[in-house]
């Protein structure tokens, strides 16, 4: 379980121009679209839980440090699984080769592409 709601310094938007544009890459807010808010809740959950080691900006860094370490979107593409307009994918099909790259069982959330409604 990840730690939250600890104690400690709430968000301050400081991020760096550079900073902020790896975070719109790597960690954006898909389901509202506002950035700065969604790293804001984040960091009120969970980065406060890291002050004894990481200020505001190492959370950050260390996130896309985190992000940049695996590369979600090639692994899919080795099993063959790439946006299609008629092609579907079990959850299943989607995680197992997540899971074999990364050791780790990731936490998927399927959104449905307002688009397409």
């Amino acid at each position: 379980r990840m730690p939250s709601n600890c104690t400690g310094p709430q968000f301050k938007r400081i991020l760096s121009p550079q900073l902020r544009s790896k975070l719109q890459t790597s960690w954006p807010d898909v389901e509202s679209g506002n950035d700065t808010k969604f790293w804001e809740s984040e960091w009120n959950k969970h980065g406060t839980c890291s002050k004894e080691t990481l200020n505001q900006m190492q959370y950050f860094e260390r996130s896309y440090a985190m992000w940049m370490s695996y590369n979600i979107t090639e692994i899919l593409k080795n099993a063959s699984i790439v946006p299609h307009p008629t092609q579907t994918w079990k959850y299943s099909d989607i995680v197992a080769p997540i899971k074999a790259a990364t050791k780790r069982t990731p936490l998927l959330r399927c959104k449905q592409d307002k688009n397409t409604v």
